[in-house]
């Protein structure tokens, strides 16, 4: 549990890192957006401008009237270029938009299993500290009944085998290394009684 915990959190700072990139892009393009919806407005009141100029008489000169007809011109495709701009940025701000909105709802997800998964590892934490706690107290009240140099070689065998000092010999085998000893020395073991340890991991065994 705790691996898979540790694996979705490796994960979501991976989403955090995509995200922060989505966003970036997706902001550079709603300025771009901006700037071009803002020349696109200053050309419109110029053309209006001009246009107004054209159409009211104002100006007879012939040459006069066709530099600012030229002028018009150009601001109209100088405008159109921008709008067809403006369209190709719209398209790319709601891809942008659409990549960002899933990226941070694959994090939700993530997150809310990672708080889920938190409390499941809490919970056998607690479980097993319980347990250890109950096992240690069993421990304490069993050490008075038990010789010091018996009790001596089971935590220096505990010490160096996993925490696990003593095990049952059920059924010829080790439950400790799991190995299974020759039948003869089984019978003997259970014959002589007393201290007897696992010919192969040395764990002091309980025959049963």
């Amino acid at each position: 549990e705790s691996q898979s915990l540790a694996e979705l959190n490796d994960s979501i700072a991976e989403l955090d890192a995509d995200i922060a990139i989505a966003t970036k892009n997706r902001d550079e393009l709603a300025r771009e957006q901006d700037r071009l919806e803002g020349e696109m407005g200053l050309a419109d009141q110029k053309i209006q401008r001009e246009e107004s100029r054209l159409f009211s008489g104002a100006v007879s000169n012939p040459r006069e009237l066709k530099a600012l007809q030229s002028e018009v011109a150009m601001l109209k495709r100088n405008r159109g270029a921008a709008e067809d701009a403006l369209l190709e940025i719209m398209v790319s701000k709601d891809t942008a938009d659409s990549t960002l909105g899933s990226l941070e709802a694959e994090r939700d997800e993530k997150l809310a299993g990672a708080e889920e998964l938190s409390r499941t590892v809490a919970s056998l934490v607690g479980a097993i500290d319980s347990e250890l706690g109950g096992h240690m107290q069993a421990r304490a009240e069993l050490a008075p009944a038990i010789s010091p140099d018996l009790l001596e070689l089971y935590e220096k065998l505990r010490s160096t085998k996993g925490g696990v000092g003593a095990a049952a010999l059920e059924g010829g085998t080790c439950q400790g290394c799991h190995t299974t000893l020759p039948s003869r020395e089984v019978e003997r073991m259970k014959n002589e009684g007393g201290l007897q340890r696992c010919e192969n991991c040395r764990r002091i065994l309980v025959v049963v």
